[in-house]
């Protein structure tokens, strides 16, 4: 039973990044499409436009999904890939209150 109760909470995890009253913005993809979070298991990758604005606000959304269901995002074990050619300024992924 416990996979399938992970496997709801991820869900809406989901569907909190792609909830407007958020504004998080994921990647655009060619054609129209656009991307942004995968999960695998216990696994999740997240795909955002790279603006501090929009990273601080992604960020929100896991505090707000940590609180309300006891998760916790494991920063030592998370990475971020930057690609772009404009220089990150800025960094990402401090445990912020969790």
């Amino acid at each position: 039973m416990a996979p399938y109760l992970f496997i709801l909470a991820t869900d809406v995890l989901g569907h909190m990044l792609e909830d407007p009253r958020y504004d998080v913005e994921g990647l655009n993809l060619p054609r129209g499409g656009r991307l942004g979070d995968q999960t695998f298991a216990d696994d999740t990758a997240l795909y955002l436009k790279g603006d501090q604005a929009n990273l601080d606000r992604a960020q929100g959304v896991l505090e707000t999904f940590c609180l309300a269901s006891g998760a916790k995002v494991n920063w030592n074990k998370s990475a971020a890939i930057w690609a772009s050619r404009r220089e990150r300024t800025w960094t990402w992924g401090q445990e912020v209150g969790l």
